[in-house]
C-alpha cells in the first residue's frame, strides 16, 4: 500500500472511530434495547457464573420466547462468540456497557478495513476509499455498529472470509484457506444467516474453477470446516429446548412476502427512508447501471446474498429494522461505484463539473437526512429503568429473582444485575412460591401497583419507581 494511499485509509479509520464516540457511554436502553440486553446478559454472567460458552445463560425465567418456562436461563441462539469477546473486554474492564459498545465499534472499524482491501482489489484505490467511506459514515451504520449486538461481527468475518479466500485464488496457499474456513464457521456461528452470505464466495470459485469445483479436495475440506460447527451446535442445542426461542415468525409471518406491506417497509422505509435515504437511491441506481468491470459480477454476488436474505427472513426484516445491518457492505459498495460515476462522466456527453456537484450534494443527503432518521434512537426514552435498576442492585440481595416487568422486554431487568422476569406470565402468587417475592415497576400510578405498595412491603418509593417485597398475605387485598 502506498504511503499516501495508507494516509488516506488511516484518516478514514481514525475518523469512523471517532464519530462511534457518539453517546458511546449510553446504556443499554436505547433503540432495541431488548436484544442488546439479552446478548450483554450472556457475557455479564461469563464473568459473573464461569465461562460456559455451551450452556450460555442470560437473566429471562419467564416463559414468553417459546412458552416454555426457563428457569435455567438457557439462551440459545447463535453461538456465544461475540458474547465471549465481550466478556473477555469484561474481564480486563469490568462490567460496563460503553466497553462492550466499544468492542463492537472497533469491530466495524476493522470491517472497513477489510471492505477496503476487497474492493481495491478490483476497482482500485478510488472506488474502495469511496466504499470504505459509505460502509464507515452511513448514519444507521454508525448507530448499529456501537450497539451490543452479534451483526456486526458477523459482518466482520465475512468480510474476512471473503478477504482471505481471494488471497487464496491469488496465492494457492493453505494458510489463507484455513484462514477463511475459520473466518466463515465464525461468520455462521455467530449469526446463521450467513450462509446466506456464502454465495459471494461460491461465485469466486466456480468464476476460477468453473465445474471442476467439485473435483478440489480443498474446496470440499473449506466446505466441511465451515458448516460442521455450525451444525454440531444446533444438535447440541436440541438438549436445551426450553432456552430455543420461537424464530419460525422471522420467515414469512402473516404470508407479508412479496405483500405490497413488504416492499413499502424494505424499499421504501427502509432502504428509501432510514439506511440510503433520498440521496442514496440515485446513487445506488447509478451503481447498479453501470457495466461491471474487472470485479465482474462478484459485487453483484453479495448484492444477490443481500436480497435472497431479505426474502428469506422476510418478516424478520419487516419487523426489525437492525436485521439490515448484514446488507450494508454491498450497499457500500454500489454507493461508490455510482458515487465515482457521477465524478467521471464523458465531458464529451455532460457537463464536467455538474456530476461532481449533483455527488457531493447527494452524499449530503445521505448524512443528513440518516442522522435525522436515527437520532431517536440514541434516545433513552425510560431513563426510569435505569434509575430503578440501580436501586435493585443497591438495595436487594445479590441472588434475589425480580419482576422488573416492561412488556416483555429485558432492558429493565438487566438494568437490575439481577435475574428474573420482564413480563408478570403467571399469578403473583405462583412467582411467591418459586422464590421471587421481589416486584419493581416504573409504572407508579399503575391502580395494581398502589394496591402492591399499600398492603405488601415497600423496599424503596420514588416518584418514577418503586421496589416492593411480596407475601402471599399481601396479594389480593
Amino acid at each position: 500500500m502506498k504511503r499516501f494511499q495508507l494516509i488516506f485509509v488511516l484518516a478514514l479509520l481514525v475518523a469512523a472511530f471517532a464519530v462511534r464516540l457518539y453517546k458511546i457511554d449510553r446504556p443499554i436502553a436505547d433503540w432495541h434495547s431488548w436484544r442488546q440486553a439479552d446478548t450483554a446478559a450472556v457475557s455479564r454472567n461469563f464473568i459473573k457464573e464461569g465461562y460456559t460458552p455451551f450452556v450460555p445463560k442470560y437473566d429471562d425465567m419467564s416463559s414468553q420466547t417459546n412458552g416454555k418456562d426457563n428457569p435455567n436461563r438457557y439462551r440459545f441462539v447463535e453461538f456465544p462468540i461475540y458474547n465471549s469477546i465481550v466478556a473477555f473486554v469484561w474481564y480486563f474492564t469490568g462490567i460496563k456497557d460503553i466497553y462492550a459498545r466499544l468492542t463492537t465499534a472497533i469491530i466495524t472499524v476493522i470491517s472497513t478495513l477489510f471492505l477496503y482491501l476487497i474492493v481495491s482489489r478490483y476497482s482500485g484505490r478510488k472506488t474502495a476509499l469511496l466504499s470504505a467511506f459509505f460502509f464507515a459514515f452511513i448514519p444507521y451504520n454508525i448507530f448499529y455498529s456501537t450497539t451490543v449486538l452479534p451483526g456486526p461481527t458477523m459482518v466482520f468475518f465475512l468480510l474476512l472470509s471473503y478477504f482471505t479466500f481471494q488471497k487464496w485464488l491469488d496465492k494457492q496457499k493453505v494458510i489463507w484457506l484455513l484462514i477463511c474456513s475459520i473466518a466463515t464457521s465464525a461468520a455462521i456461528l455467530t449469526w446463521p444467516i450467513a450462509l446466506i452470505f456464502t454465495f459471494p464466495i461460491v461465485y469466486l470459485a466456480f468464476e476460477k474453477y468453473h465445474f471442476s469445483i467439485f473435483k478440489k479436495p480443498y474446496l470440499w475440506a473449506f466446505a466441511i470446516v465451515s458448516i460442521v460447527p455450525f451444525l454440531a451446535w444446533r444438535l447440541w442445542m436440541i438438549n436445551y429446548p426450553a432456552g430455543i426461542p420461537n424464530w419460525q415468525f422471522l420467515i414469512n409471518e402473516g404470508n407479508i412476502r412479496f405483500k405490497g406491506a413488504f416492499f413499502q417497509w424494505i424499499f421504501a422505509e427502509r432502504l428509501g427512508n432510514l439506511i440510503l435515504t433520498f440521496g442514496g437511491v440515485p446513487l445506488f441506481i447509478l451503481g447498479l447501471i453501470r457495466k461491471p468491470g474487472r470485479e465482474k459480477l462478484f459485487y453483484f454476488s453479495i448484492l444477490f446474498s443481500s436480497l435472497a436474505y431479505v426474502v428469506i427472513f422476510a418478516s424478520g426484516n419487516v419487523r426489525h429494522d437492525y436485521y439490515q445491518i448484514p446488507i450494508i457492505p454491498s450497499l457500500a459498495i454500489f454507493l461508490a461505484i455510482g458515487t465515482k460515476t457521477l465524478f467521471t462522466l464523458p465531458k464529451e456527453t455532460f457537463n464536467r463539473y455538474i456530476g461532481p456537484v449533483i455527488a457531493l450534494i447527494l452524499i449530503c443527503f445521505i448524512f443528513a437526512f440518516g442522522y435525522y432518521q436515527i437520532r431517536g434512537y440514541y434516545w433513552i426514552n425510560k431513563p426510569e429503568i435505569v434509575k430503578a435498576g440501580k436501586a435493585v442492585d443497591r438495595l436487594l440481595p445479590k441472588d434475589a429473582i425480580v419482576i422488573a416487568p416492561y412488556n416483555g422486554d429485558t432492558a429493565f431487568l438487566y438494568q437490575t444485575n439481577r435475574h428474573g422476569y420482564p413480563i408478570v406470565d403467571r399469578p403473583l402468587e405462583k412467582f411467591i412460591d418459586d422464590g421471587t417475592k421481589y416486584l419493581v415497576s416504573v409504572d407508579v400510578g399503575d391502580a395494581g401497583i398502589q394496591n402492591l405498595a399499600k398492603h405488601c412491603k415497600v423496599i424503596d418509593q420514588t416518584k418514577e419507581y418503586l421496589i416492593v417485597e411480596m407475601f402471599k398475605d399481601c396479594i389480593g387485598k
